[in-house]
């Protein structure tokens, strides 16, 4: 994984972020873990996360407002929704509302690995592509 990567995991259940947190450190990602949308809008206003990992649901919440959070941002980060269970319904939820991706355990090192890549180039793609904008 590329150096200094960091991650914001949104989360109101320890499982299966638990197990997730610990992969992400295995691949040498940094992770900072929330657990409210109220949080996770003052972080990504502050610190401009390339990633966010969500649960489905929050105290004050779901994964939709953390997306719709994360496109309002002035620099959107790629956004992964976090299931239980392989769920092919909520994939296709997911990917329709316009999040990078849906993953669910067991996290394995390799997919992992090319997921966060991959979503780490799209949020670095958007950034590009919104400076260059902003320079017109």
């Amino acid at each position: 994984m590329s150096e200094n990567l960091s991650v914001l995991l949104v989360h109101g259940h320890p499982e299966p972020f638990k197990s997730l947190a610990w992969t992400l450190r295995d691949l040498f990602v940094e992770t900072y873990s929330v657990e409210s949308c109220k949080e996770t809008e003052d972080l990504v206003s502050r610190c401009e996360p390339p990633i966010i990992f969500t649960d489905k649901s929050l105290v004050d919440g779901s994964w939709v407002s953390v997306l719709n959070i994360a496109d309002s941002a002035d620099v959107p980060p790629s956004v992964i929704v976090v299931g239980t269970v392989p769920d092919m319904h909520l994939y296709l939820s997911v990917m329709e509302r316009g999040a990078f991706d849906f993953v669910a355990p067991p996290f394995e090192h390799e997919p992992l690995n090319f997921v966060i890549r991959s979503a780490a180039l799209n949020t670095h793609r958007r950034r590009e592509a919104l400076q260059g904008a902003r320079r017109i």
